[in-house]
């Protein structure tokens, strides 16, 4: 049987992949820190029929993820790792808590860091397996008004190119995807106007785009043809999209 785990698995993106696996047969395991969340998705992926767990822990905390490592470490090979736990902070950056700001880069960038590492050091990555980093349409245009979660979702961008030779000649394919907005709480938590909600991703939608990156071993995803254009406008014209940006988030801060 099929083993994914997902980090994150307990609400947005996260539990919509565990949802789409599960429905495909997949065993699954989850990573979430919020109990009731947790509970309630893994009743739902049972439901399916899926064999499913969840190992609670706080991906900011250094303990947690050395012991969500071993926990993995110690279970059966995972064929698919989706790092899709995210948190952010928003706000003008020299008024943000400098605490929150160490927190999205440790649950964002360094947690997928120490967990692939870990997992593939002790072989736990399957041959012929894949690890999915969620990184963010951010990369190619900025995030003012959230710099540190832009920030880390760079630095996972690079990791994960970095990563995907070294681990090329064990059969291992390494895929990043860049959602723009998705309709999760997520968003909703930190967008500063949700007028336009309605016009952001569904969730199974963006699973189902994964999922299907993931089956033709695909390297990069940009999910949708309206991000994908706004990525190569961020490319091609990054000034443009700056201005986008500043004009629709940043300068809509309090």
């Amino acid at each position: 049987m099929t083993h994914i785990v997902i980090t994150g698995a307990a609400d947005g993106i996260g539990r919509a992949l565990a949802l789409h696996y599960a429905q495909l047969g997949a065993a699954v395991t989850g990573v979430d820190f919020d109990p009731e969340r947790a509970e309630a998705t893994r009743s739902d992926l049972a439901a399916l029929g899926a064999a499913a767990g969840f190992v609670l822990a706080d991906l900011a905390v250094p303990q947690d993820v050395a012991r969500v490592a071993a926990t993995l470490a110690a279970g059966p090979p995972i064929d698919l790792l989706v790092h899709s736990a995210g948190i952010s902070a928003v706000g003008r950056f020299a008024e943000v808590d400098p605490a929150r700001q160490r927190a999205v880069l440790a649950v964002n960038f360094t947690a997928p860091l120490l967990l692939s590492e870990a997992l593939l050091g002790k072989q736990r990555i399957a041959r012929g397996g894949t690890l999915v980093f969620l990184a963010s349409l951010s990369v190619f245009t900025g995030y003012p008004g959230a710099l540190g979660y832009a920030a880390s979702k760079d630095g996972l961008t690079a990791y994960a190119r970095s990563l995907r030779p070294a681990v090329r000649k064990r059969g291992i394919n390494v895929l990043t995807v860049f959602p723009g907005p998705t309709r999760t709480a997520h968003a909703r938590r930190y967008a500063p106007n949700n007028a336009n909600e309605a016009r952001r991703m569904a969730p199974a939608q963006l699973a189902a785009l994964i999922a299907g990156a993931v089956a033709t071993r695909r390297r990069h995803l940009v999910p949708g043809l309206p991000n994908q254009v706004f990525a190569l406008l961020g490319r091609s014209f990054p000034r443009l999209t700056e201005f986008a940006m500043r004009k629709t988030l940043y300068d809509q801060l309090p």
